[in-house]
């Protein structure tokens, strides 16, 4: 797959809605907002490497590269998420990326192309790629050009050749056939 940036963005967003859902409702359940707070900085995190860095750094993305992108990623939101004090112990973010991550994947790998099956395609992106006029109800345009010009009349060229405008000179038609045979009589102009 070769996803585009915004092709980038609206694949993490749509593959971290049902785990922002979940996080929210532990968030809900256990009154701690770090649940959701910590999706939200995976996702920002995240849409600023897809906008930023990734692009840079790679042309084509092979499925291997996914994990380790994942790896990196939970490093950096890891290290975020001491930095801004989420209020989630060690282990409940280490299971809270990784099993977003895992549904996230899942969701990437066998939701999407379900709902979108030219997503892959679409390098990423959800867009419609239908026909507006089938092809074959499409009107064709007979001929390119008009067939008189602005100023009436033949065009330029058609009267150049079309009038025999062209005067054969009287020495030319004087000169005898190698044949014998005369040339034949120009017309009067």
């Amino acid at each position: 797959m070769c996803p585009t940036i915004f092709g980038r963005v609206q694949t993490r967003w749509a593959i971290l809605i049902i785990p922002a859902l979940i996080a929210t409702l532990i968030s809900i359940i256990t009154g701690n907002a770090g649940w959701i707070v910590l999706i939200g900085v995976y996702f920002v995190l995240g849409t600023a490497l897809d906008v930023g860095f990734y692009p840079l750094l790679i042309r084509w993305q092979p499925p291997w590269l996914t994990f380790a992108f994942a790896v990196a990623e939970f490093i950096l939101v890891f290290i975020l998420a001491h930095i801004l004090k989420v209020g989630l112990s060690n282990l409940e973010a280490v299971l809270l990326y990784w099993i977003t991550w895992w549904i996230a994947i899942w969701t990437k790998v066998a939701v999407l192309p379900l709902l979108s099956l030219s997503w892959i395609e679409n390098a990423g992106e959800f867009r419609t790629t239908d026909w507006s006029v089938a092809p074959e109800y499409e009107s064709l345009p007979v001929a390119v050009f008009s067939s008189q010009p602005a100023g009436g009349g033949p065009p330029p060229l058609a009267r150049k050749f079309s009038a025999a405008a062209i005067e054969i000179p009287e020495e030319l038609r004087r000169i005898p056939s190698p044949s014998g045979v005369r040339s034949a009589p120009t017309p009067p102009s």
